[in-house]
């Protein structure tokens, strides 16, 4: 994921509609790097923060928006598996 993205998240309560920034930083030469973490907010209020490291992530909540493990592993697993879609010709 290179852009923010908006993520429709079933629950039963409703839909929510869920922000997911991935957060980069500048290497030497002005490079971005990607972190491997996502910023969560919801509403313009921060929900938490998901962190990858390899196949493993972290989930740390920091906001007053609390999300039920099954709704963080749903957004783990589309973050996975989301390809950009102006990225996607260069995939190929």
């Amino acid at each position: 994921m290179v852009n923010p993205v908006k993520y429709h998240l079933g629950t039963q309560n409703g839909e929510r509609l869920i922000n997911i920034e991935p957060v980069y930083e500048e290497i030497a030469g002005g490079d971005l790097f990607a972190t491997g973490r996502y910023i969560l907010s919801e509403e313009n209020a921060g929900i938490g923060e998901i962190r990858f490291d390899g196949e493993l992530f972290e989930w740390e909540w920091s906001g007053s928006y609390d999300l039920k493990d099954e709704n963080v592993f749903m957004i783990v697993k589309f973050i996975r598996e989301y390809n950009e879609p102006q990225l996607i010709g260069y995939l190929d």
